[in-house]
C-alpha cells in the first residue's frame, strides 16, 4: 500500500473561511413552482387575526401569520404532519426557514397555536380559504359529489361501553340495591328503630344518598365506629353501609354512562365521542369487527371540498340534512345537484332535496336490485311483481293485491303516505311457501311518493348528464378519500373528542385544497407561458 504525502507548503488544516457562497434568498433558492408560494399567497389573503384573538399571547410570543403559513405549508406539503415534524422542519427545510425567519418554534409552540388559536375558529378559516380558491379558480359550485367515510378513532382497544349491557346491568344493579334496602329495613327492625325505606321501582342516586347519610347519622349517634384495614371486624350495619355505596356508585357509573350515550347505542371510554362502527379493515385481527370511530362527510366540487360535517352516526342517510344545512350556512344558498351513492337515498332526504330545488341524483336501496332480470329468487320480491293499471301489485301466481289501510307515517321530518296491501288468496295459492309465511296472506307496504322520487332519480342518472356526474362524483369524492388514505398515508384520526377531530380533518381539508388550487396556478402559468 502506497502512502500518499501532502507536500503543499501553504497548507492549513484549519483554514479560518472558505471561498464559497452560502448566502441564500428566497427569490433565488425557492423554485417559482414550489408548493410554498401558493401557501403564502393564501396565508397573506386570509387576515388571520379577524378569526383569532391573540390578546391572550405573551410579547414573547412567535408571530401569528408565520404559525400559520408553517402549518398550512405542512398540510398542504405532507397532508398530515405532526407537530414534531412541523418542529424537524423549521431546523432543515430552507423553505420553513425562511418561513420562521431562522427561529424554531418548538413542538409545544405549535401545540398551543393549533389547540387554542385555531380550534375555535378552524370552520371560519376553512371558508375564507376556500373563497378565495373559488375566485381564483372557475370551480362549478352547482354540482357538490357528497361521500362519506369512516375514521378510526384515537382510541384505545377494548374501551366499549354499549347501551344494551348498560342498560341490563343498570337493571340488575337496582334490583340487588333493592335487597340490600330490604336488608337495612331488617336490621332496623331487629333493632327496635322505627325507620323504613320504600323499595322504588325507578333508579334514584340521590334516594341512596339520603339513606346513607340517614345510616352515618344513626352510626353516630349509636357510638358505632367506621373500621377499616385487615384483623378488624365490621359491624352489620357498616357492611350494610358499604355495600349500599358500593351499588350507588355503580348506578352512579351507569347513570354518567347512559349520558354520554345519548341517542347512540355505544361509545368508548378513551374518546366518549367516538361511536363504535364497522371499519372496512381491523389490523388488529383482520376481521370485519366494531372499532371506535367518526363518520366523516365531505362535498366536493371540480376536485376542492367545500364543505365537511363531522357525525357520530355510522348511517350516510341521516347525515344528508344537516350536511346541507351547515353548507347553506357557510355559502347562503344551496348546490342544484349533489351525487351520491345509496346510502343518502331516503324518503327525507329526497323532499329534503325538492323542499330547496335540488335535482334528484342520490341512488336508494335496491337501485341495482331493481336491474336485474327476473328470475326465481326474485320474483317474489315487490320490485320485480308485476302491477295493475292504477298501480297494485299482482303476485307471481297472478293474485292481485287489495289495499286494507293507509296510513301517515310522521316519525320523521316529513310526513310519508304508505298503503298496506293484502293478497286475501293466499291459502289456496300453490306457491304461498315460497312467498310468505304469514298466515293472514302476504303484505305489501308501499309509497306512492317514494315511488315518484325513485323514478326521477332513475331518469336522471340514466341520462347523459347524470351518467357524467355519478363518474364524477366516483373520481372526486372517492379519490379525496383514496388521496388522504394512500397518498399521505392520513389513515387514522390523531386528536381526541369531536372538536379535535374536527380541527384535525378541517387542516388537512385545508391542505388538499391549497394542493389541488397549486396545480391549477402552476397549469395556468405554462398555459400563459405558451401563448
Amino acid at each position: 500500500m502506497q502512502n500518499t504525502n501532502i507536500n503543499i507548503s501553504n497548507y492549513n488544516s484549519f483554514q479560518s473561511y472558505l471561498l464559497l457562497d452560502f448566502s441564500f434568498s428566497f427569490e433565488k433558492d425557492v423554485p417559482h413552482d414550489d408548493i410554498c408560494r401558493t401557501v403564502l399567497e393564501v396565508a397573506q389573503e386570509v387576515n388571520i387575526n379577524k378569526y383569532v384573538d391573540f390578546s391572550h399571547r405573551n410579547i414573547h410570543g412567535y408571530d401569528a401569520f408565520m404559525m400559520f403559513a408553517l402549518v398550512l405549508l405542512a398540510k398542504a406539503e405532507y397532508g398530515y404532519a405532526s407537530t414534531r415534524r412541523l418542529e424537524h422542519l423549521c431546523k432543515t427545510d430552507i423553505r420553513y426557514m425562511f418561513i420562521a425567519k431562522n427561529q424554531c418554534p418548538s413542538h409545544m409552540a405549535f401545540q398551543r397555536f393549533i389547540n387554542d388559536d385555531l380550534k375555535m375558529s378552524i370552520d371560519d378559516i376553512f371558508y375564507e380559504v376556500n373563497r378565495y380558491i373559488e375566485k381564483k379558480m372557475n370551480i362549478n359550485t352547482d354540482v357538490l359529489c357528497i361521500d362519506g367515510t369512516k375514521y378510526e378513532a384515537n382510541a384505545n382497544k377494548n374501551t366499549f361501553v354499549w347501551r344494551a349491557n348498560t342498560v341490563r346491568n343498570r337493571t340488575k344493579r337496582w334490583k340487588k340495591t333493592n335487597q340490600c334496602i330490604d336488608k337495612i329495613n331488617r336490621y332496623f327492625k331487629r333493632n327496635n328503630i322505627n325507620l323504613r325505606y320504600s323499595l322504588l321501582k325507578e333508579p334514584s342516586i340521590d334516594y341512596l344518598l339520603d339513606i346513607s347519610d340517614k345510616i352515618e347519622k344513626y352510626m353516630k349517634d349509636e357510638n358505632i365506629a367506621f373500621v377499616h384495614g385487615k384483623g378488624k371486624r365490621k359491624s352489620d350495619i357498616q357492611k350494610l353501609y358499604d355495600e349500599l355505596k358500593e351499588h350507588a356508585m355503580k348506578m352512579f357509573e351507569y347513570t354518567i354512562h347512559m349520558d354520554i350515550l345519548g341517542e347512540r347505542n355505544s361509545f368508548s371510554k378513551t374518546d366518549p365521542d367516538a361511536t363504535f362502527m364497522h371499519m372496512k379493515y381491523d389490523y388488529y385481527n383482520h376481521t370485519n369487527v366494531f372499532k371506535p370511530g367518526y363518520n366523516i362527510q365531505t362535498g366536493v366540487s371540480d376536485g376542492i371540498i367545500r364543505n365537511i360535517y363531522i357525525s357520530s352516526d355510522g348511517n350516510d342517510i341521516n347525515t344528508y340534512i344537516p350536511f346541507m344545512e351547515k353548507y347553506y350556512e357557510a355559502y347562503g344558498s344551496y348546490p342544484k345537484k349533489t351525487p351520491a351513492d345509496a346510502g343518502y337515498g331516503s324518503f327525507d332526504n329526497y323532499s329534503y332535496c325538492k323542499e330547496h330545488n335540488i335535482e334528484l341524483y342520490m341512488k336508494y336501496a335496491g337501485y341495482y336490485k331493481e336491474k336485474e332480470k327476473t328470475n326465481e329468487k326474485n320474483r317474489f320480491k315487490k320490485t320485480h311483481m308485476k302491477r295493475t293499471e292504477d298501480g297494485g301489485f299482482i303476485c307471481p301466481a297472478g293474485y292481485e293485491f287489495e289495499i286494507e289501510k293507509v296510513t301517515i307515517d310522521s316519525r320523521s321530518n316529513y310526513d310519508k303516505i304508505n298503503f298496506l296491501f293484502r293478497n286475501n288468496k293466499c291459502g289456496e295459492c300453490p306457491l304461498r311457501n315460497k312467498c310468505t309465511k304469514s298466515k293472514s296472506g302476504r303484505t305489501i307496504v308501499h309509497s306512492y311518493q317514494m315511488e315518484e322520487y325513485q323514478k326521477e332519480v332513475k331518469r336522471n342518472i340514466r341520462s347523459e348528464d347524470g351518467i357524467r356526474l355519478m363518474y364524477q362524483r366516483s373520481n372526486e369524492t372517492e379519490g379525496t378519500f383514496g388521496d388522504w388514505k394512500n397518498n399521505h398515508q392520513f389513515e387514522r384520526l390523531h386528536r381526541r373528542g369531536e372538536n379535535g377531530v374536527k380541527l384535525e380533518i378541517y387542516l388537512v381539508a385545508i391542505g388538499h385544497n391549497i394542493r389541488k388550487y397549486h396545480r391549477y396556478r402552476i397549469q395556468k402559468q405554462k398555459t400563459e407561458k405558451v401563448n
